[in-house]
């Protein structure tokens, strides 16, 4: 057996013996003549085992194995001393030596005590490497199980945010399902309102006074029509229909919507609208769709504000882009809150979707623009949007459709198929006032067994109707005449359900949105006029 072995003795012979008779068992001795001196190389190198004298100037056997526990050392101590007493023993015993050994000492017993105070430090380290390699297994376990928790904690989070946006993807479309059917169910009285207001106040017997509130009516009709194209876009993701736009317009219309909730909750709206800002390429329904947001935004921000609520709109513009500025006297946006508003889903509302900042900040980058924010909290927020300047491009001379206008065109037999009578109704007057022949029906299965049995110029068609609606009265007139179908007019007053914007679009028929004005009704007759001329009779 081999072993690290210090002999600290101040009797220089026995000191000298000791290591000779030692190093002829195979171990490795280094000597030290006083308590300093050993406790010096114990500060320098590890031992498996001290012998060491207890009578010794200096520093005496008892104060090594003290300072060996304070610096925390494993080291085994085997006492030797001539000078025995049962206190010296039982001192030697409770300050941690291994063995008490009187001088003179039988060397046999000295080899054995050494043989099992090795055996015992060799089993220690054995059993602290152990210690240490099952620490750090179970370090290494929990650390593994934190992380695995760690991981299935997020696991849970993404599950539970995409339930949630199940939830709210599942709850937005049917929304937009109710919203669909209330259009469609709105927009129809919206366009006899409409279209008999303008047809009235056409009259040559109307006084200035009815004209007025005709004027009244058709504007508010128009107004009410607006609001429901915006549910419907609010519903549903609609396709971008950009057409040059005068921006400082649309915030202006945008605030007259709010002008009430606004006023109710004592907001001053400050307008710093640049005179000279250039019209840009946009689309109006969806940029007005942006604002309602923001401006709604900032109005709810200073709800429950007791100081001077403040709406400030200002638009300003570059060379290269229109910059519209919203800012608000409100309570802020906490810092920690500040970079995640444009997050899908993301709101501190208790009733909030989470949808509208990330749907206007995806409209806007659709735009090719940028959305801003600054704010602290307490202190108000400012919202920018950028949006670049297309220059208009004049357009070429217009197509000559009307050339023949001044010629009146001949009667022309007109087919309405609407489920709604006052819009059957309204087409009729339209139409008998243009000088043509309508004939109505509410049946999409009558209107089918009509043109099977009659001929008809021009066919205006409602898609949305109870059992045989416009999409089969199409496929109808495709298969058995289809020398109507580019005679064949849409209308309907859901206007941007996908579904029906792609059957129009692939259709290649002529659309009349509801609620519609007279002009708009005529430029469509118009157009069918034209088709019909272009499209011969079979």
């Amino acid at each position: 057996m081999t072993g690290n072995i210090l002999i600290i003795e101040d009797e220089k012979r026995l000191l000298t013996n000791l290591q000779l008779l030692l190093a002829d068992e195979g171990y490795h001795i280094t000597t030290a003549e006083n308590g300093k001196t050993g406790m010096h190389y114990l500060m320098q190198m590890p031992f498996d085992l001290v012998i060491t004298d207890i009578v010794m100037e200096e520093m005496n056997g008892f104060e090594i194995m003290e300072s060996i526990a304070a610096h925390g050392f494993d080291t085994l101590v085997i006492v030797i001393t001539g000078y025995t007493s049962t206190d010296s023993a039982i001192e030697a015993l409770r300050k941690g030596a291994y063995d008490y050994i009187s001088k003179p000492f039988d060397i046999d017993m000295m080899k054995i005590s050494i043989r099992r105070a090795l055996e015992k430090a060799r089993l220690q380290r054995e059993l602290k490497a152990h210690m240490q390699a099952l620490e750090q297994r179970v370090a290494d376990r929990t650390k593994a199980l934190a992380e695995s928790n760690h991981r299935l904690h997020q696991s849970i989070e993404e599950l539970k945010a995409a339930q949630e946006r199940l939830i709210q993807s599942e709850k937005l479309s049917a929304l937009g399902e109710l919203i669909s059917g209330i259009a469609h169910e709105l927009n129809n009285p919206l366009t006899g309102v409409l279209g008999y207001a303008e047809l009235v106040n056409r009259r040559q017997d109307c006084s200035p006074d009815v004209r007025s509130m005709l004027e009244k009516i058709r504007r508010d009709a128009l107004r009410c029509g607006q609001i429901v194209k915006k549910l419907l876009s609010f519903a549903r993701k609609q396709t971008l229909e950009k057409r040059y736009v005068d921006i400082n317009a649309i915030c202006l219309q945008t605030l007259e919507l709010l002008a009430y909730q606004l006023r109710v909750n004592n907001v001053t709206t400050i307008k710093q609208l640049d005179t000279t800002l250039p019209k840009t390429m946009a689309d109006e329904v969806q940029l007005q769709q942006v604002l309602l947001n923001m401006f709604t935004n900032a109005c709810q921000a200073m709800e429950e504000s007791y100081g001077e609520n403040q709406l400030l709109v200002m638009t300003t513009h570059d060379s290269q882009k229109i910059y519209i500025t919203i800012s608000d006297t409100g309570s802020g946006i906490a810092s920690e809150n500040l970079s995640r508003i444009f997050d899908p889903f993301y709101t501190t509302k208790e009733k909030g979707t989470g949808l509208g900042l990330s749907l206007s900040y995806g409209i806007i980058k659709e735009h090719g623009g940028e959305t801003t924010v600054s704010s602290a909290f307490g202190q108000g927020t400012t919202f920018t949007i950028e949006l670049p300047i297309i220059v208009e491009i004049p357009l070429a001379q217009e197509t000559h459709t009307h050339q023949s206008s001044s010629a009146a065109p001949a009667p022309k037999r007109v087919l309405i198929i609407d489920d709604e009578q006052s819009i059957l109704d309204l087409f009729v007057s339209l139409l008998h006032s243009l000088g043509h022949q309508p004939e109505v029906t509410l049946s999409g299965k009558e209107a089918l067994q009509k043109i099977a049995t009659q001929d008809y110029d021009l066919i205006i068609c409602d898609l949305r109707m109870p059992e045989i609606d416009g999409r089969r009265i199409y496929q109808f007139l495709k298969e058995k005449h289809p020398h109507l179908v580019p005679r064949l007019i849409f209308s309907s007053g859901d206007t941007l359900n996908e579904a029906i914007s792609k059957f129009i679009e692939e259709s290649e028929c002529l659309f009349l949105r509801k609620p519609f004005l007279l002009k708009e009704f005529q430029q469509v007759f118009s157009q069918a006029l034209l088709r019909a001329e272009q499209s011969p009779d079979v």
